[in-house]
């Protein structure tokens, strides 16, 4: 996994560091795991983002709203 702030690209290099704290309501973002998240609110503190799931492996957590960890967010779409 990425070290805290940094994301991994398809070729497994590092890429831009991701800031948390700018990312606002609406965002989508990518998860380590693959499942494609919109954020719903940001505490702002670095660290996690409320969330609701778009797409994940599991259908059931589709719609579900989680807290995500920083460091799981490999990828953002605007």
């Amino acid at each position: 996994m990425a070290p805290y702030g940094t994301a991994r690209n398809p070729g497994g290099d590092m890429s831009d560091p991701i800031n948390i704290r700018s990312l606002s309501a609406g965002t989508r973002v990518i998860l380590a795991t693959g499942a494609e998240a919109e954020i719903v609110s940001n505490p702002e503190d670095g660290i996690w983002l409320f969330a609701r799931y778009l797409s994940a492996d599991d259908p059931a957590m589709i719609g579900q709203e989680e807290m995500i960890f920083a460091q799981d967010v490999v990828e953002v779409r605007r």
